[in-house]
C-alpha cells in the first residue's frame, strides 16, 4: 500500500538516491518471514566514512542495511516539509525489493528536528509487489508513537511499528532503528 506520504519520501534528492544504492542486494533480514541471515555492518558513529548502515529490528525481525543515505534540511530534501530523510535499498530473504526509511517532517518552516507538531516516519516495505508484499511495516506519528533522534550522523528510532499486512486488527510491534549516514549523505 503506498500513501500521499511514502510517495513524497521516495522523492529524496536523485543524488543521495543514486549514490545510496547499488545493484548488490544491500540487505537481508533475520528473525520472521523465514529470513536466513544478515549481511550489514554495525555504525560506528562520528563523520560518515563508507556507505553507512542500517539495523532496524521489528518485534523478533531484523533487518540489517550495508548503506544508509541521510538529507538534513529542508534544502537537502528539496522540501519545505522534510527536516530530515533518510533512505536504504536492499533485498527480504525472499528475494524482494526492499526499501527503509527514516524522515522527520516539520511543516512551521523552523527545519525542527524535535518539538510540537513534528512527526517522525520510518518504514520497510517491499517495493516490486504491491498486490501482496513480503513486507509493509511503518510506525508514523508524534513523539508519543515513534522518536527519530540525530546525534551527528548517527540515528536512531523507537516506537510502534503497525503491520500493514494484517487485514483485521493491526498488529502492533515495538521497534527500534539504529544507523549511521554515510559518505553520499547531503547537508
Amino acid at each position: 500500500m503506498i500513501d500521499g506520504n511514502k510517495v513524497v519520501f521516495a522523492m529524496l534528492p536523485l543524488a543521495l538516491v543514486a549514490s545510496g544504492c547499488s545493484d548488490d542486494p544491500a540487505m537481508s533480514g533475520t528473525g520472521g518471514s523465514g529470513a536466513t541471515g544478515g549481511n550489514g555492518t554495525a555504525g560506528t558513529g562520528g563523520a560518515p566514512t563508507g556507505r553507512g548502515s542500517a539495523t532496524l529490528t521489528i518485534g523478533d525481525e531484523t533487518w540489517e542495511f550495508d548503506e544508509f543515505g541521510c538529507a538534513f534540511g529542508y534544502e537537502a530534501t528539496e522540501t519545505e516539509v522534510y527536516s530530515f530523510s533518510s533512505s536504504s535499498f536492499g533485498e527480504h530473504s525472499n528475494g524482494a525489493r526492499v526499501q527503509m526509511q527514516a524522515d522527520i517532517m516539520d511543516d512551521s518552516g523552523q527545519e525542527r528536528v524535535e518539538g510540537d507538531g513534528v512527526i517522525y516516519v520510518v518504514y520497510i516495505n517491499d517495493i516490486e509487489n504491491f498486490e501482496d508484499p513480503a513486507v509493509d511495516w511503518e510506525a508514523n506519528g508524534p513523539a508519543d508513537t515513534i522518536v527519530v533522534r540525530i546525534d551527528g550522523d548517527n540515528v536512531t528510532a523507537e516506537g510502534v511499528f503497525d503491520n500493514l499486512l494484517t487485514d483485521a486488527e493491526v498488529e502492533q510491534v515495538q521497534g527500534t532503528l539504529t544507523a549511521t549516514c554515510g559518505i553520499q549523505s547531503i547537508r
